[in-house]
C-alpha cells in the first residue's frame, strides 16, 4: 500500500500548487495589511471632508457612504469601527460646517448609521469564526470544492461503471449526503460510501465536511470490515449534540464481481439480478447509525454482481416522504429502476434523484453501479 503522503498527493495535488505558488511569490503566504487599508481609508474621508466643506456643489453628500461599505467587506471589527466613526464623524462635521444643505445632509447620515449597523454586524460574525474580509466566502467555497472532489467516482475499468449523483435540499449550495470512493487498480478492488448526516443547511454540511475528511483519509487505507466502526468512533469523539449519520458501505472485486455491503441505520441497497430480471434488497447486515453508541458490530450483505447485474446505494431523500413508511418509498423506487433496465443505466443515477419522491425538500444521493 502506498504511503499516506504519496497517496495525499496523488488525491490533493493543489496541496503541491499551493507550496508551489508561496515558494514563487514571496509574502503571498499572508494576507494584505488591513491597518493599511484602514489607514487609506481613513484618510479618504478627511480628503472628502475637505473638499465638501471647500466646494459643496462638487461632492455628494453619500460619498462616504461606500467607505464603510468597503470597510465592511475586508475589515476586522476594529478596523472596521475605526473607518464608520471617521466616516460619520466627517459627514456630520461637513453637514454643520455647510449648513446649507442640511436635509440632506441628515437624511446621509441616517442611511450611513443604517449601513454601519449593517457591516459591523457581518464583521462581528466572521470575527466570531476567525475570518475576515471576504476569507469567510473563500472558505465556504474552498469546503464545497473539497466535497465536490471527494464525490467525483472514478473511471472503473473495462466492463464495470459507476455513477453519482447528490442534490442539495431546496438547491442549497450544501448538501447534508456526500459520496466517498477509492479504487485499488493493483488489488482489483473498489469502494464506495454514500453517507447521509442528520439535519438540513449550514449545520449538517459542516458536520458533512468533517466526517467526509475523515472517511476520505480512512478507506482504502483500512481494512473494508472496519472502516464503519471506525468511523462511528470519530463521530462519537465529536460530541455533535443533534448529529449522526446513516451510511452504507460497499467493497467489490472487480475481477470476481463478488461483493460486500455494510450499513450503519440506513435504507438497505438494492440489486438487479439480470438473469432473473429481478430487483432485491439486502437487508440483513445493518447496524445502529454512526454516532450513537459506542463500540458497535456491523455485520455485512454479500453477493456477486456477474454480467447485466447493478447495484444502487441511495440516502432516504429518495423514498422517504412524511406521510408515507419507508418500505412503500423503498417499493416507488424499485418501480423507478425498472425503467432504467429498458433504457439503460447510462445517466440513471441523476434521474432517480430528479425523480425522487420527497422532490426537493430533502437531500437526495444516488450511486448506481453496474456490469456491462
Amino acid at each position: 500500500m502506498p504511503s499516506l503522503s504519496a497517496r495525499t498527493l496523488r488525491r490533493r495535488p493543489d496541496l503541491m500548487a499551493g507550496r508551489a505558488w508561496r515558494a514563487t511569490i514571496p509574502g503571498s503566504a499572508s494576507t494584505p495589511s488591513v491597518h493599511g487599508t484602514a489607514v487609506l481609508l481613513v484618510l479618504l474621508a478627511f480628503s472628502f471632508l475637505y473638499v465638501l466643506v471647500g466646494r459643496p456643489e462638487a461632492v455628494p453628500w453619500s460619498v462616504f457612504l461606500p467607505l464603510i461599505v468597503l470597510s465592511g467587506v475586508i475589515h476586522r471589527p476594529a478596523e472596521h469601527g475605526l473607518v464608520v466613526g471617521v466616516s460619520l464623524g466627517c459627514l456630520a462635521v461637513a453637514a454643520v460646517l455647510v449648513g446649507s444643505d442640511t436635509p440632506h445632509a441628515v437624511g446621509t447620515l441616517v442611511v450611513g448609521m443604517l449601513i454601519s449597523t449593517v457591516t459591523s454586524w457581518r464583521c462581528l460574525a466572521r470575527a466570531r469564526v476567525g475570518v475576515q474580509g471576504t476569507g469567510g466566502e473563500l472558505l465556504l467555497g474552498q469546503l464545497r470544492a473539497g466535497l465536490e472532489r471527494r464525490a467525483e467516482l472514478p473511471q472503473l475499468r473495462p466492463g464495470w461503471t459507476v455513477e453519482g449523483c447528490i442534490s442539495s435540499a431546496f438547491g442549497h449550495p450544501f448538501s447534508g449526503d456526500f459520496i466517498v470512493s477509492h479504487l485499488d487498480d493493483d488489488a482489483g478492488r473498489f469502494e464506495v460510501v454514500l453517507v447521509d448526516v442528520s439535519g438540513k443547511g449550514i449545520p449538517s454540511a459542516s458536520r458533512a465536511v468533517q466526517l467526509s475528511g475523515a472517511l476520505d483519509a480512512l478507506i482504502g487505507s483500512v481494512p473494508p470490515e472496519e472502516l464503519l466502526a471506525l468511523a462511528n468512533d470519530f463521530v462519537v469523539r465529536q460530541e455533535w449534540a443533534e448529529g449522526f449519520a446513516t451510511a452504507v458501505h460497499v467493497a467489490v472485486d472487480l475481477d470476481t464481481g463478488e461483493f460486500r455491503v455494510w450499513r450503519a441505520g440506513h435504507p438497505p441497497a438494492a440489486v438487479f439480478h439480470g438473469g432473473s430480471g429481478n430487483w432485491s434488497l439486502l437487508q440483513e447486515g445493518v447496524g445502529p447509525a454512526l454516532g450513537l453508541v459506542p463500540a458497535p458490530v456491523y455485520c455485512c450483505d454479500e453477493g456477486v454482481l456477474r454480467r447485466r447485474d447493478a447495484l444502487i446505494l441511495y440516502s432516504d431523500g429518495l423514498v422517504e416522504q412524511h406521510d408515507r413508511v419507508l418500505d412503500e418509498g423503498i417499493d416507488r423506487l424499485l418501480g423507478k429502476a425498472e425503467f432504467l433496465v429498458a433504457t439503460g443505466f447510462v445517466g440513471g443515477a441523476r434521474r432517480l434523484c430528479e425523480q425522487a419522491t420527497s422532490g426537493d425538500t430533502d437531500d437526495r444521493s444516488v450511486v448506481l453501479l453496474w456490469v456491462d
